[in-house]
């Protein structure tokens, strides 16, 4: 199965409303569901569909942004409005180079179900994530599959 993923810009506010609201659709479109199923959360709070084992998702959202990502393996996907990176943590990297690496790390960790704490630590992102520039436009979006699509 190909990776599915879906964006959108929105009010400030809304922007957790907007990443199920993306999700629904893609569920939706892709496997017909009228409703969005119920969803639980593994211990690392990584969400799943309890009803449904065979569709994997996740989702993203920042400053006026929103996106999910669909697909039948486990993914992780990040989104952030390119902006001034946070000082103590660019470690002298431009705005661009640090949210490239950012969403990777973000969309890894989301992928692997280990929690935003594990971003506090050291590591690379998967080589498998790829990066994208104005996907949804002026953010950083990073998808991480769980093997090469």
């Amino acid at each position: 199965m190909d990776i599915f993923v879906f964006g959108a810009l929105c009010d400030a506010g809304t922007e957790r409303k907007a990443a199920y609201d993306l999700l629904a659709y893609g569920v939706g479109k892709l496997y017909e569901i009228s409703e969005l199923p119920s969803i639980d959360r593994e211990a690392g709070g990584k969400p799943f569909f309890p009803d449904h084992p065979e569709i994997c998702f996740n989702v993203s959202h920042s400053r006026g942004c929103a996106v999910c990502a669909v697909h039948n393996k486990a993914i992780g996907v990040d989104i952030e409005t390119l902006r001034a990176a946070p000082k103590r943590l660019a470690a002298g990297q431009n705005d661009r180079s640090f949210f490239l690496r950012w969403t990777a790390k973000e969309a890894t960790a989301k992928r692997d179900g280990k929690g935003i704490g594990a971003l506090l630590h050291d590591f690379e992102p998967d080589g498998l994530c790829g990066t994208f520039e104005d996907f949804v436009p002026g953010c950083i979006v990073a998808v991480c599959p769980s093997e090469p699509a």
